[in-house]
């Protein structure tokens, strides 16, 4: 390969993921100033009870479409054409509805007993996360059909912009001339209507309002067609649901490990230190379609290259980010309030778990789009409950602080785990490239 080839792959690839990483940062922003001002208004207990609701409902609209979502892109990533397109989207919608259905009948089932039973928080809770499940759900399928067929950048700026920007102009305007406090279920019913006018907004709007139009008339497909569809998405179920359930499902084990106040510190925690690992959650999304094509073709050598340049680029933001987000952590008590000084304390090891999966690049698409998604799920299966019993037994054993250890020693079993998995599998290195780390190093020296 000439020096020229390799020199203007490397601009393409900055330059495809130069618009996303905008719209991410941007969207990041708002969300971290949306999700602090919520927090300020709300206090650590409602707060508390919100971020368990909000975990919850993402929890389950991750899993509704029981994986055909990632059947979809990679699909639409091969085959573009709107007559392709159409029963796609139609089937994938109809997999998840029927699911959906399902489980927001469980969700209000568990608000019921749990108001019966106890304890009452957690029937606030699950009432939450029933209102935010279906547009949220509708909310995520639209993003995977819009990411092969407008590109990333476009995908990504309803949910990343919209939602928070509006979340954020409607509690000011509530903050400034309202005299009653902000409630948990307030904030959650300004979410949720704001998510699904969004949604219904960019859905039949532009280059997916045919698609969605046609989709919706589709009748083509019988129940042997969704059997064969959700048969098809199991494998990929838990690439789809794994990292939701470390993220998500950490909030409703550390409030059964300690308390929905401690919640509110561990989960404002964990966005903060999720700053650094801003360009992998948004990278990953940008290099399915090109993994997918890659792997299609045959080509593993650029299947490396663009693994390895990706891994240095994300490392070396996420040192940055940190050590920026710890010099500026004694901020947090003073804009939140003193009830929120527990943060601080919790950061250095949420930071360096951030740091960890930074370390090892966009392990997810590679996985997904070179035939490894079943060695995920397994892994998975091992994985998700190591983590939340490690959660919950150092939570109950030291309180909060032991929460942010244990999920710091989880994220490092699980990153040590993938990447040998993957190399042994597919003799690809996960690591920064380290010509390019240390030239980066270099240059940021200058």
């Amino acid at each position: 390969m000439t020096t020229s080839g390799a020199e203007s792959r490397r601009l393409a690839f900055g330059s495809e993921a130069i618009g996303p990483i905008v719209v991410r940062v941007l969207g990041l922003l708002l969300m971290f100033a949306c999700t602090t001002l919520t927090a300020r208004l709300l206090g650590p207990s409602e707060y508390g009870t919100y971020s368990t609701g909000l975990s919850l409902a993402i929890l389950l609209a991750t899993l509704a479409p029981l994986g055909t979502d990632r059947v979809l892109v990679k699909h639409l990533s091969l085959n573009q054409s709107p007559e392709a397109a159409v029963p796609e989207i139609a089937l994938t919608h109809k997999c998840t509805l029927l699911v959906s259905g399902v489980l927001l009948g469980g969700c209000l089932l568990g608000a019921v007993l749990f108001q019966r039973v106890g304890p009452h928080a957690w029937s606030q809770a699950a009432s939450l996360a029933a209102i935010l499940f279906v547009p949220l759900t509708l909310t995520y399928l639209r993003q995977w059909v819009a990411i092969p067929l407008v590109g990333t950048r476009r995908a990504l700026m309803p949910e990343q912009i919209l939602i928070p920007g509006l979340t954020l102009l409607l509690l000011t305007g509530m903050a400034w001339r309202s005299t009653r406090p902000l409630t948990a279920s307030t904030a959650t019913l300004i979410v949720a209507v704001l998510t699904f006018v969004v949604w219904g907004g960019t859905t039949y709007r532009g280059v997916l309002r045919p698609l969605y139009l046609q989709a919706f008339q589709d009748r083509s497909t019988g129940a042997g067609g969704l059997v064969e569809r959700v048969s098809a998405g199991l494998p990929f179920v838990f690439v789809a649901v794994g990292s939701i359930v470390c993220q998500r499902g950490i909030p409703l084990v550390v409030a059964a490990g300690c308390s929905f106040a401690d919640t509110a510190h561990f989960s404002y925690a964990m966005l903060v230190a999720g700053l650094p690992s801003l360009p992998l959650g948004m990278l990953s999304l940008t290099l399915i379609p090109r993994f997918a094509r890659h792997y299609h073709n045959g080509h593993l050598e650029e299947s490396q290259r663009l693994a390895r340049n990706a891994s240095t680029l994300i490392f070396l933001i996420a040192v940055g980010l940190s050590a920026g987000l710890l010099i500026a952590s004694p901020a947090i008590p003073r804009i939140l309030g003193a009830p929120w000084q527990a943060v601080t304390t919790l950061l250095p090891a949420l930071l360096l778990a951030s740091l960890v999966d930074c370390l090892t690049g966009p392990t997810m698409p590679v996985m997904q789009t070179t035939g490894m998604e079943r060695t995920y799920s397994c892994l998975f299966l091992v994985y998700v409950p190591v983590q939340l019993l490690l959660l919950y037994g150092l939570s109950q054993w030291a309180g909060v602080q032991g929460a942010a250890v244990a999920y710091l020693l989880g994220r490092c079993l699980w990153n040590l785990l993938v990447t040998t998995l993957i190399y042994r599998q597919r003799s690809l290195v996960m690591l920064p490239a380290l010509e390019s780390l240390r030239e980066g190093l270099s240059r940021l020296r200058r």
